[in-house]
């Protein structure tokens, strides 16, 4: 099995520069395999052989508030240090019925031992930390999650805004019969895709990242998704 490899960035050497991977083009028209081996579907990048993107890694992709962040509030604290940046993106996910009850704000500064975060605008909604100590040390704590958006390497999506169909990244096996004019006679030739990717958002409506018929995990295939946030999408990973 011959392998394509598409790379940004190794898992120990990332990239380093601003990248971005943008997917455009009409969900009517399907990525087909050779020799009448199906479809691929709309919008996909198609991995049959290796695909690495990997950013910089930052010390913490995704944290919880320490304490609850009341609506009109312009500052956040969260439970470790975060190496984070101004102008970084933020999203606090939201703690009541309503899903759309989430902020997105930018980081200005971050102070307190790096757990303090100044944000650009007061907060829109009240994002809430219970937390409690019973008798026997037991600790419950329940906290609103936030999480960073902002990395050097993204794949985004830049379909028209009315279509509800975005791209995903579709790893997955391949057989085939290819003709070979030397012998007179079809071979059969596989192909098993793996994908590693690390510290890189998706930004799309669909769910970004589809793994089928990859079999147990192997360290010659090593397919893994690590510090990736999936942003604005429809659908579960």
């Amino acid at each position: 099995m011959d392998d394509f490899i598409f790379c940004l960035g190794w898992p120990n050497n990332p990239q380093t520069g601003n990248v971005d991977i943008v997917i455009t083009g009409s969900s009517s028209a399907n990525v087909l395999l050779p020799n009448d081996g199906g479809s691929l579907g709309q919008r996909v990048i198609g991995v049959l052989g290796g695909l690495d993107l990997h950013g910089i890694p930052r010390n913490v992709s995704w944290t919880r508030l320490a304490a609850t962040a009341s609506a009109g509030q312009r500052s956040i604290t969260l439970v470790e240090p975060v190496d984070w940046h101004a102008g970084d993106e933020i999203l606090l996910t939201t703690t009541d019925t309503r899903i759309d009850h989430i902020d997105r704000v930018t980081v200005v500064n971050v102070t307190g031992n790096g757990q303090v975060v100044t944000l650009n605008r007061a907060l829109t909604y009240s994002h809430i930390v219970i937390h409690n100590v019973f008798p026997n040390g037991e600790i419950y704590h329940v906290a609103g999650a936030v999480g960073l958006l902002t990395r050097n390497v993204r794949v985004i999506n830049r379909s028209p805004a009315s279509e509800k169909i975005g791209f995903r990244i579709y790893v997955s096996d391949y057989s085939t019969n290819i003709w070979d004019p030397i012998y007179s006679e079809y071979f059969s030739t596989y192909y098993k895709g793996y994908a590693r990717l690390s510290d890189a958002p998706l930004e799309d409506k669909r769910e970004a990242i589809h793994l089928y018929n990859l079999g147990d995990w192997n360290i010659s295939r090593p397919t893994y998704i690590d510090s990736c946030s999936f942003d604005t999408g429809y659908y579960s990973a």
